[in-house]
């Protein structure tokens, strides 16, 4: 996440980044003591838009494609998906009496998984059942909306104006409100009887944070400050998503209000230079806890569970040990992608140099 100079991270959201993110593993290891963590995934979607538009606006308006811009999304994306959801089928394969997933869903799932795809598990699934977009890694589903929200971003709107990019939030924000209130729930587009609201859930969020950026990127409004006060909406955004109470009037306050608030207390003040690298490091193990946490929450939760252990034991050592198997398939992820890449520099080479062309 990239702020005032071009080669400048704003820890500050990283730092949020990565609590957010631990704050979903306990969403899904034992909800009662994150019941509403769920909307981090807004938090994500309004931060993807404040990063996204810094990032590639300028790109895209200097003459990047569009294929050129999906590509590199996908580059940053794919290989820690491949490898949660790797994690994931062999979860699935462990506890495969019980899961509801039949022959059909897996060999499904496992083809949609190779391409990055939502498997159509609405045709495999009876109508009683849930249709997961992503069986294998559950919350790989906002994904697959980011992406469609990024590919949004690249035709149309990093090319509109602020007041057209508020329009189109006011828009998504009134097709969410009727979603939730259809639903009766905020989370919305993970599986496939709520994808009505998985749209309009991103486009929203995602929207806000290239207006955030847009207000920031004005002169007048676009200083950052160093400070120590930078940890309160941090301290903040990690307080609000361990409310140990479910309301959906918080969870559409959150998303709504308090998100956007808080991506925008981010992007001005900044942590202190002796702290900041505590929060890129935790920005660093978002994306790979997010995307590999629940590879392991069944297996851990069934050990834990069957030792009796007490919650304020196994919630806080399953977060050190996800962290650290995190960094670790961060590492794994980089190593195999600089092997392709060379392998593939390699491949041109000799194509290039073969004897008789």
């Amino acid at each position: 996440m990239m702020a005032d100079a071009p080669k400048h991270r704003y820890a500050a959201l990283d730092a949020m980044r990565g609590l957010a993110a631990l704050a979903v593993v306990v969403y899904h290891l034992d909800r009662p003591y994150a019941p509403s963590a769920y909307v981090a995934v807004d938090f994500f979607f309004v931060l993807s838009g404040f990063v996204i538009a810094r990032a590639y606006g300028e790109k895209l308006a200097g003459g990047m494609t569009v294929l050129a811009f999906m590509k590199a999304r996908y580059a940053r994306l794919y290989p820690l998906f491949l490898i949660g959801s790797v994690y994931g089928l062999i979860q699935l394969l462990l506890y495969w009496q019980g899961s509801g997933v039949g022959r059909a869903d897996l060999g499904a799932s496992i083809l949609s998984t190779v391409f990055m795809l939502p498997s159509p598990s609405f045709l495999t699934r009876s109508a009683g059942d849930i249709w997961p977009l992503y069986p294998l890694n559950g919350p790989a589903w906002s994904l697959f909306w980011e992406l469609l929200a990024n590919l949004i971003f690249a035709l149309v709107l990093f090319r509109l104006k602020t007041r057209s990019l508020v329009a189109v939030a006011a828009i998504s924000l009134a097709a969410l409100i009727a979603s939730v209130f259809f639903h009766k729930s905020l989370d919305l587009g993970w599986e496939w009887h709520s994808v009505d609201g998985g749209l309009s859930r991103v486009l929203f969020s995602f929207t806000l944070g290239m207006i955030i950026y847009r207000l920031r990127s004005n002169s007048t409004l676009g200083r950052t400050a160093n400070t120590y006060a930078a940890i309160l909406p941090i301290a903040a955004i990690c307080i609000l998503l361990f409310l140990p109470t479910y309301s959906l009037k918080y969870a559409l306050i959150f998303c709504v209000l308090i998100s956007p608030l808080i991506v925008l207390a981010g992007t001005m003040l900044e942590l202190p230079a002796r702290l900041q690298r505590i929060g890129i490091f935790l920005g660093y193990l978002s994306y790979p806890i997010y995307m590999c946490h629940r590879g392991f929450t069944e297996i851990y939760g069934h050990v834990f569970r069957e030792m009796q252990s007490q919650p304020l034991v196994y919630v806080p050592l399953y977060l050190v040990l996800i962290s650290i198997i995190a960094f670790v398939t961060a590492q794994l992820a980089t190593l195999l992608v600089r092997y392709a890449s060379s392998w593939k520099s390699e491949s041109k080479t000799v194509s290039v140099n073969a004897p008789g062309e």
